[in-house]
C-alpha cells in the first residue's frame, strides 16, 4: 500500500514540474518574440562618397561615381537600406563632407529613441595617400576621418574605403581579422569595421574593361551571390571579403599597378551570425543550377558588366539582380558559352547548363575576353588570325553586306555593310557601317559609321560616327561616342569622351582631350591645350588661348581678351581676367580676383585734389583707376575748380593682404571740360576747353601704408613724387597747393615736379 502512495506522489510531482518547465519556456520565448519585435529591428544607413578628382599632378578618375552608385544600390536592393537612407556625396570638399556626416549623425540620434539598431556604412571612392583622402586640393586626414567614423551615434560603424594607400586607416589601430560587421536580426552586437582596397603602400586601380575598381566590382559581385560559399541565401562579410580578396589580388597580379590586397580592422562585440546581403530578399534573381562550371560574365541590357565569378559544378548558387534582360558567357579551357536570360519581378529564373549556346573558339576570339586576358588583348587575337589565316576577298555590288569575318574590299553602290571584323576598307556612295572593329579606310559622300572602333581613316562629304577611333576623321561633322586617337577635321567635331591628339573645325566638344583648333572649343572635364575665339572648359584645362575663355573649373596658363577661371593654377594673361580663386597673379589690363585685390580709396591730396581709386588684381600685381577733381584754391575746400584729372596705373603691395605698404605708378591726365546743356534742359554735351590746346600729363610715383581698422575697412595715408607736364598747350594746370613746386622746360613743353602725400579711407579686400 505505501509503495502505490509513493509511486503516485512520485508521478504527480514530475508532472507539475514538466509543466513549470514548459511554462517558463513559453514565457521566455514569448519575452524573446516581443524583444525582437522592438529591439531587434535594424536601422541602416549608406554614406556613398566618391571624388575623380585628387588635386593638381593626380590622374582623373573615371569610374569613382559609378563604384559609389553600385555599392549603395546593391545594399538597396539586397542589404535592407530604405532608398531615404541612402546619401550619395559628389566630388566633396573636406567640410562639405564633415557636414554630411554630422546631419546623418544626427538623424541616427533621432531615430536612436524608435528603439532597434543603428547601422551606419561609409564608402569611399577616390584619391588617397598616407596623409589621407585627397578630396580635391584638400586632404581629410586619416586621423581625422577615423576619429569622426568612431564617434557616430550607431551602435555599428563600418567604413569601405576603395582608394590608394587606403590600408593606412587600418594601421592607426593596427588590422586584426575578426568577425564582420553587418548582422542578421537574431544577433547583438557593437562596434566598428574598416575595408580597404589595399595596404598601406600599394595603388588601389580601375579598369575601363570593368568600367570600375577593381575591388568594388568584386566586392558588389561576391554581394550579390558570388560570395555565397554556404549556400544558405546570405552573403557575410567573411564570404564577401574573402571573395572581393581573391578576385582583386587574381585581377591585378599582372597590372602594371602591381598586385593589391584588400586589408580589414575590425572591432566588434557580441553574438550573431553576419550578414551583408540576402539573397533572398530580392524580388527578381538568377539561380545557377548544379552542372553549371566554370568563369561567368553576367551583362545587363546595356552591355555594362555587373558581375563576375567563377562558380565550381556540384553545387547551385543564387545572385540578385534588378528585373531586366541579361546575357551571361560561360567561360572554361577550350570551351565558351553564351546564355541569355529575362529576371522578372517576384521570379527567380533558372540557368542550367544545357541552356548556354556553344559558341566557336574563333567566334569566341572576335567577341572579346578569352579566360582573363582583356578586351583589347583578345580583339588583337582575332585580327591577326584574320591577317594570318583569312582569305582576301573584294566585291562589289549595289548594296554590299556581309555577315562573316573581312579581308580586303567591299565597293556598294550605295551602301556596304560589315557585321564582323574586318581589314580592308568600305567605299560606297551614301553609307559605309561597320558593326564591329574595322582596320582600314571608310570613304563615302554620305555616312560612316564604325560601332565599335575603327583604325584608320573615316572620310565623308556630310558624317561620320565611331565608337572609337584610331586615325583621322574627315567630314563636315564628326561624331565619336568614346575615346579618339588622332585627328578630327570638320565643321563640327564631337569627342563624347576623351580625344588624345586634335580636334580641329569651325566648333569642337569633347568631354577629355588634349588639342582643340577652331572658332570655338568645348571641353566638358578637362583639355590639354584648346585654340580658337571662344574656349570653355567645364572642369579643367592645361591652356586655353583665344579672345575669350571659360574654365568652370580649374586649369593653367590662358591667353586672351578676357579669360574666367573658378581656380586658377597659372597665369591669366588678357586684357580682362576674371577669377574666383587665383594661385598665381592675373596679367591684364582688368583682373578681378576673388581671394585677391578688390577696393576702392577716396584721399585728399596735396593739391587739393578729391579722388577716387579702384583697385583688382592681387597684392602681387594690381591695375588702378582713377578719377578725381580738383578743389579751387583759396576757397576753403568749399568749390571745385573745372580741372578734372583721370588716369590708370598699376601697383604692388607688401605684406599681402590686411594692413600692408604699397607701391604704384600712376599715369594721369588733366583737362577742362565744357558742359552745355539744351535749350529744354534734358539734353547734355560735354567738350574740352581749348584754351590750353589740350591735356596736361600727371606721372605719380606713390608709396603708402594701408592700416586695417576692421575686416574691408582701413585708413590710407602715403607720399608721393609728381611729375608734369603739357602734351601740347603753353600752360601747366596741375600742381600742389602750396608753391613749393619745380618748373623747368621751354615755353611750349613747361614741366614741373613735387612731392606730395594723400589721406583717405580704403573698402574692399585689400
Amino acid at each position: 500500500m505505501m509503495k502505490k502512495v509513493i509511486e503516485k506522489i512520485d508521478a504527480s510531482t514530475t508532472i507539475m514540474v514538466l509543466s513549470l518547465i514548459a511554462l517558463f519556456i513559453f514565457a521566455a520565448a514569448s519575452n524573446a518574440s516581443a524583444a525582437q519585435g522592438s529591439d531587434n529591428r535594424i536601422n541602416r544607413y549608406v554614406v556613398a562618397v566618391s571624388a575623380n578628382y585628387g588635386g593638381e599632378g593626380r590622374p582623373k578618375l573615371r569610374y569613382a561615381e559609378s563604384d559609389a552608385k553600385a555599392f549603395a544600390n546593391v545594399l538597396r536592393e539586397m542589404g535592407g537600406v530604405q532608398a531615404q537612407n541612402v546619401i550619395v556625396v559628389k566630388e566633396p570638399g573636406v567640410s562639405a563632407l564633415q557636414k554630411q556626416l554630422d546631419g546623418l549623425d544626427s538623424r541616427v540620434s533621432q531615430n536612436k529613441n524608435s528603439g532597434g539598431r543603428n547601422e551606419v556604412l561609409f564608402y569611399y571612392s577616390g584619391h588617397a595617400d598616407e596623409k589621407g583622402l585627397r578630396l580635391g586640393n584638400e586632404v581629410y586626414a586619416w586621423k581625422e576621418l577615423r576619429k569622426r567614423i568612431d564617434a557616430l551615434n550607431a551602435d555599428v560603424k563600418i567604413a569601405v574605403i576603395d582608394a590608394c594607400g587606403s590600408g593606412a586607416i587600418t594601421r592607426l589601430k593596427g588590422g586584426v581579422a575578426v568577425p564582420a560587421f553587418m548582422v542578421d536580426q537574431s544577433s547583438d552586437m557593437k562596434g566598428y569595421a574598416f575595408i580597404t582596397s589595399s595596404t598601406q603602400d600599394e595603388s588601389s586601380q580601375e579598369s575601363d574593361k570593368l568600367r570600375g575598381s577593381f575591388f568594388t566590382h568584386s566586392l558588389v559581385s561576391g554581394m550579390r551571390g558570388g560570395g555565397d560559399l554556404s549556400g544558405d541565401g546570405k552573403v557575410t562579410l567573411s564570404e564577401a571579403y574573402q571573395f572581393a580578396f581573391n578576385e582583386t589580388l587574381q585581377k591585378t597580379e599582372t597590372t602594371i599597378g602591381g598586385a593589391q590586397h584588400p586589408s580589414r580592422d575590425m572591432n566588434l562585440a557580441g553574438t550573431g551570425d553576419v550578414v551583408m546581403t540576402d539573397l533572398r530578399s530580392t524580388s527578381a534573381g538568377l539561380e545557377l543550377d548544379e552542372d553549371v562550371d566554370g568563369r561567368l560574365f553576367i551583362r545587363d541590357e546595356k552591355g555594362v558588366l555587373v558581375a563576375e565569378l567563377y562558380k565550381k559544378g556540384g553545387r547551385s548558387m543564387s545572385l540578385g539582380f534588378p528585373a531586366g534582360k541579361y546575357s551571361v558567357r560561360l567561360e572554361r579551357p577550350a570551351e565558351y558559352k553564351e546564355a541569355t536570360v529575362t529576371l522578372q519581378d517576384n521570379y527567380r529564373a533558372h540557368l542550367t547548363q544545357k541552356q548556354f549556346a556553344a559558341v566557336s573558339a574563333e567566334k569566341t576570339t572576335l567577341r572579346g575576353e578569352i579566360g582573363d586576358a582583356n578586351r583589347a588583348d583578345s580583339v588583337k587575337k582575332s585580327l591577326d588570325s584574320l591577317d594570318h589565316n583569312g582569305t582576301y576577298r573584294m566585291t562589289f555590288n549595289l548594296v554590299d553586306t556581309d555577315k562573316e569575318p573581312r579581308k580586303g574590299i567591299q565597293f556598294g553602290l550605295f551602301v556596304t555593310g560589315a557585321h564582323d571584323y574586318m581589314l580592308g576598307s568600305q567605299i560606297s556612295l551614301f553609307a559605309n557601317a561597320a558593326k564591329k572593329e574595322i582596320h582600314g579606310m571608310q570613304l563615302t559622300f554620305g555616312m560612316n559609321f564604325a560601332r565599335d572602333r575603327i583604325e584608320g581613316a573615316q572620310v565623308s562629304s556630310f558624317v561620320n560616327i565611331a565608337g572609337e577611333f584610331e586615325g583621322v576623321q574627315a567630314s563636315f561633322v564628326n561624331l565619336t561616342r568614346r575615346a579618339s586617337h588622332g585627328m578630327q577635321l570638320g565643321y563640327v567635331n564631337i569627342g563624347a569622351d576623351t580625344v588624345s591628339f586634335m580636334q580641329a573645325g569651325f566648333v569642337n566638344y569633347m568631354k577629355y582631350g588634349r588639342f582643340g583648333f577652331g572658332f570655338a572649343n568645348i571641353a566638358v572635364a578637362s583639355s590639354t591645350l584648346q585654340a580658337g575665339f571662344l574656349n570653355v572648359t567645364k572642369d579643367s584645362s592645361d591652356m586655353q588661348i583665344g579672345f575669350t575663355n571659360v574654365n568652370g573649373g580649374d586649369g593653367g596658363l590662358q591667353v586672351g581678351f578676357f579669360n574666367y577661371e573658378t581656380l586658377a593654377k597659372g597665369h591669366q594673361i588678357g586684357f580682362m581676367n576674371v577669377c574666383a580663386k587665383c594661385e598665381k597673379t592675373p596679367i591684364g589690363f582688368l583682373s578681378i580676383v576673388g581671394n585677391g585685390v578688390w577696393s576702392a580709396t577716396t584721399s585728399l591730396n596735396e593739391m587739393g585734389a578729391l579722388d577716387l581709386a579702384l583697385r583688382f588684381g592681387t597684392a602681387y600685381f594690381f591695375t588702378s583707376f582713377e578719377g578725381g577733381r580738383l578743389i579751387e584754391k583759396g576757397t576753403g575746400f568749399k568749390h571745385f575748380s573745372d580741372v578734372y584729372e583721370f588716369g590708370v596705373g598699376l601697383g604692388t603691395q607688401f605684406g599681402k593682404y590686411g594692413s600692408h605698404f604699397d607701391l604704384e605708378y600712376m599715369f594721369l591726365t588733366a583737362e577742362t571740360p565744357d558742359v552745355e546743356f539744351g535749350e529744354d534742359c534734358e539734353s547734355m554735351s560735354v567738350s574740352f576747353d581749348d584754351d590750353y590746346d589740350g591735356p596736361n600729363f600727371h606721372h605719380r610715383l606713390r608709396f603708402g601704408y594701408t592700416s586695417q581698422l576692421v575686416p574691408f575697412l582701413g585708413l590710407s595715408v602715403g607720399g608721393t613724387l609728381n611729375w608734369a607736364h603739357v602734351g601740347y598747350g603753353d600752360k601747366l594746370m596741375v600742381k600742389p597747393l602750396a608753391e613749393y613746386h619745380d618748373d623747368f622746360g621751354s615755353k611750349n613743353h613747361q614741366a614741373r615736379w613735387w612731392p606730395g602725400f594723400y589721406a583717405g579711407v580704403t573698402v574692399g579686400r585689400f
